[in-house]
């Protein structure tokens, strides 16, 4: 505290030092400074007094005017006493009391400053303290929000898998308990990172993978999976559960109705500091009045709102769907390099 009164006199003595410094004045500016300094944790405390009462600004601002007189009084004592030690200074308040006036109205100008800019400081410290206990809130509230769309996601997924497996547990019991296993791996995996909103998309493609296991051995050949992944994009962060509805949509209303089957290629590559991801089928393609607004599935309508929650920039560049040149339909989504992990998994 003193170093800081120390520099507060230095900067007060500046306008005296550029007419010709005078020991004498100098020190005497910076005595009146320490005896600030002297003062300090007493205003300190009295400070600390009106904590109670700090979101009374009218009621705040006249006690501190009240309290002004006496620590003002007290400074101009305090000043006139160390300056008894330089003989020189002839204007001491104590010894020239037509001084008095001068010392106090200037003890009252530093008071107030110094109680402005305390106020200044704890409203602003108040002001961060608020915005990150507001930022904490809003974070847990988009954790909350996500959770509650990936509870509504997994169901989904779950029902649809089981009826797949339902429908060959009669004609072909050997292919059903297979495609039971691998739906037991991916939703053990899946419990293992139900906590984590985001999760390296290497660990993203090794629970996709379990999925199309399980379209593989329904399918056969009926369908190709193509998947195109840039080395330095398995690090990047995604949304957990990313992939796997946007491939059984690809199966479910491109590929399924087809006797030929198709192909679907899951491609990803990192450009413009943002992962671009795409899903491709040559299935049946968008029907002709198709609108995202109305035309989506639960499936994709949660994507879209994880998307948009946890990336609010991009907004509509989150998620587009739209024909694909040639037949088939086209799945783009955008998510920030700004979060990378791990891609060990």
């Amino acid at each position: 505290m003193l170093v800081v009164w120390t520099a507060v006199g230095v900067f007060l003595a500046v306008p005296d030092i550029m007419n010709g410094l005078d020991w004498t004045h100098f020190l005497a500016t910076l005595m009146d400074a320490w005896a600030w300094a002297l003062l300090t944790p007493a205003l300190l405390l009295i400070d600390r007094k009106f904590a109670s009462i700090e979101h009374d600004i009218l009621r705040l601002a006249v006690l501190f005017l009240f309290v002004s007189v006496p620590v003002s009084l007290a400074h101009v004592y305090l000043s006139g006493f160390l300056l008894y030690s330089l003989p020189k200074v002839w204007w001491n308040p104590l010894i020239d009391h037509k001084f008095f006036q001068y010392y106090f109205l200037g003890s009252w100008q530093i008071y107030c400053a110094f109680v402005g800019i305390v106020q200044a400081i704890k409203y602003y410290n108040r002001f961060l303290t608020s915005r990150l206990q507001l930022e904490r809130v809003e974070k847990r509230l988009i954790e909350s929000r996500l959770n509650v769309l990936r509870l509504q996601l997994e169901p989904h997924f779950l029902f649809n898998a089981l009826n797949t497996i339902s429908s060959e547990v009669g004609a072909n019991p050997a292919l059903a308990r297979d495609m039971i296993g691998d739906l037991g791996i991916l939703l053990r995996r899946s419990l293992d990172c139900k906590d984590s909103a985001e999760i390296p998309l290497a660990q993203e493609l090794a629970l996709l993978d379990h999925y199309i296991a399980i379209q593989n051995i329904r399918f056969g050949d009926r369908i190709e999976f193509r998947i195109e992944i840039e080395s330095e994009a398995l690090s990047v962060l995604v949304p957990s559960m990313l992939l796997q509805p946007l491939v059984e949509n690809a199966i479910r209303h491109g590929i399924d109705g087809r006797l030929s089957g198709g192909v679907i290629e899951i491609l990803a590559k990192r450009a413009d500091n943002q992962l671009h991801i795409q899903v491709l089928d040559d299935g049946v393609g968008l029907p002709g009045n198709w609108q995202m607004e109305t035309s989506v599935g639960l499936g994709v309508q949660v994507t879209r709102e994880r998307l948009v929650a946890l990336y609010p920039n991009l907004d509509e560049e989150a998620l587009t769907i739209r024909p694909r040149s040639g037949g088939g339909t086209e799945v783009s989504i955008c998510v920030p390099l700004s979060r990378v992990g791990s891609a060990t998994e």
